[in-house]
Order: structure tokens, then sequence, then C-alpha cells
């Protein structure tokens, strides 16, 4: 009885620990509260400010998913996982964005992202996509 619950608990639930994910936000405000809601699920979260940061030190990188932002300054979401898919990184990806369209988020799978999800997003869904996608 107590196996089968435990495999009926949905993701969102305790005790599931999410990946190591790596969170690429300019808003240091958004970084912040996403930063402490993935470390309150388990995760272990690398953080950088911008998409030109985080390509200078990709190869450090441990996480299992990269969750990005689409607009950005120097870079945005959409020619970083272009560069990263181009350097041979495959790690799953999921694109933020408060300007969602049809469009962009056709552009952002074609660029090489698993998911897009639009600003601001309820945390049971992003921690679900995440899941889905590690």
């Amino acid at each position: 009885m107590m196996a089968e619950t435990a495999q009926k608990r949905a993701p969102t639930e305790a005790p599931y620990t999410l990946p190591s994910i790596v969170l690429i936000e300019d808003d240091v405000e958004v970084s912040r509260s996403l930063a402490m809601l993935l470390r309150s699920r388990g995760s272990t979260v690398q953080v950088y400010p911008d998409g030109r940061k985080f390509l200078f030190n990709h190869m450090a990188h441990s996480g299992h998913c990269i969750l990005a932002d689409y607009k950005m300054p120097r870079l945005d979401g959409l020619e970083l996982i272009r560069r990263l898919r181009a350097l041979g990184d495959m790690t799953p990806a999921i694109m933020m964005t408060g300007f969602y369209s049809n469009t962009l988020r056709q552009r952002a799978l074609d660029a090489g992202y698993s998911d897009v999800l639009e600003k601001p997003t309820p945390a049971e869904i992003l921690i679900d996509r995440i899941v889905s996608i590690t």
C-alpha cells in the first residue's frame, strides 16, 4: 500500500527532488524567486545573469536542465541555445518569456529548446515541465 501511494504521488509533491538546474535570467528578482522555488524542491541551481556569462562558463555547468529567459541583454535566449547546440551541448532546455507567441514558440523549438513557457508560469507547471524533459 505504501509503495502504491508513493508511485501515484505527483512530481510536484514532496519528497520528489528536481535535478540540478542552470538558471539564466537577467531580472534579479525573478532569478531569486525561481532559484528559491527550485531549491525548495531539492534542486541544485547555478544562476547566471545573462547568456554570455553562461557561455563563458558553460563547460563548468553540471545542470541536467537549462532554464533560460528569452529577452536578455547582449545575447537573447534563442541565440544562446543555438550556440550551445553548435558546441554540442544537448542539455534539455526550457525557454521562459513574457513575450509568448506561437511564432516565438516555434522558433525556440526549432533552435533546440525542449519547451517554452510564458511568464509568469505557475510553480506546478514549471516543475512538471522540468520533470518531463529530464
